[in-house]
């Protein structure tokens, strides 16, 4: 008698793990019986993997070398302007430097930690600073010098008179880099612009009414430019600054011992001319000073 139960235990356990078997393929569990479910997190048997980009998809492989290559060149930013930190700029100008102009201009020379000084007066002329230019920069020993003048000159009836003016700031600057920048017109001038384009050699012109986009926001008087414009200005000439920059060694040779960390590019032809020279020798005034213009802007 207990032989028979032992064997109809086993029997019946024989049938519920038959069952259970059932259950697993897709049949009904047995009545009575419980089948233990998946760990949480993880598929159920037979379960097609999740497809990617969905919740719980496996992070996809990182790309080979040789697919990274397939992707296109580089494209990396060109190397951020600088200058060796301590450098020094004297900006000499009437009021139209202080019209928004070196306003803009100071926080990219202090972002370069540069001893920017600026030195204008309102009602200032080329005369006015001929006598002053050699102590200035005695005094400063700049390392570039800009030049903002030529606002209150450009009703002048006679222009030429003022060449030596000119000429004199220059030869006072002693070889140093520098640029005259010329003041956007805001009427036709008398010649002054001219003058200081053909007496401003060897130092850089930079030619406001052709390079910086216009018209230029005007304060109330419809003459110096409003904060706006200043900005707009100063933006226009500091692309300009640093395009014509030179890369210590570019120039070569012993002298890069010897050059200033301002030092600029030479000038091509038509920077020194009369407009209507530079005019005939493809200067298109109001636009790009040529295809070597365009690119600096």
């Amino acid at each position: 008698m207990g032989r028979e139960i032992r064997v109809r235990r086993w029997a019946l356990a024989g049938l519920a793990v038959a069952g259970m078997a059932c259950g697993g393929s897709g049949g009904a569990p047995a009545p009575g019986l419980r089948v233990a479910s998946a760990p949480a997190g993880l598929p159920p048997a037979g379960a097609e993997p999740p497809a990617a980009g969905l919740p719980g998809a496996a992070a996809s492989p990182a790309p080979s070398g040789a697919a990274a290559a397939a992707r296109g060149p580089d494209d990396r930013a060109p190397p951020a302007f600088t200058v060796p930190p301590n450098t020094a700029v004297l900006h000499v100008g009437d009021s139209f430097a202080l019209a928004g102009f070196a306003q803009a201009l100071r926080p990219r020379m202090q972002a370069l930690r540069v001893r920017y000084a600026v030195k204008a007066e309102t009602s200032s002329y080329t005369v006015t600073w001929a006598s002053r230019m050699e102590l200035l920069v005695a005094n400063y020993q700049p390392d570039l010098v800009i030049i903002s003048l030529g606002a209150n000159e450009v009703e002048n009836v006679n222009p030429p008179a003022h060449a030596g003016a000119v000429r004199r700031i220059i030869k006072a600057i002693g070889g140093r880099p520098c640029v005259w920048v010329s003041p956007p017109l805001w009427r036709k001038d008398t010649g002054i612009i001219d003058v200081i384009r053909t007496n401003s050699s060897p130092c850089r012109f930079f030619d406001s009414d052709a390079l910086v986009p216009g018209p230029l926001p005007r304060q109330k008087d419809k003459i110096h430019p409003n904060e706006e414009g200043g900005a707009r200005w100063a933006d226009a000439f500091w692309s300009w600054l640093t395009a014509e920059h030179l890369p210590p060694g570019e120039d070569g040779g012993d002298l890069t011992a010897k050059r200033s960390p301002w030092a600029l590019r030479p000038p091509p032809p038509e920077e020194h001319r009369s407009r209507a020279e530079a005019a005939e020798g493809g200067l298109q005034l109001g636009g790009p000073v040529s295809a070597r213009g365009a690119e600096r802007l």
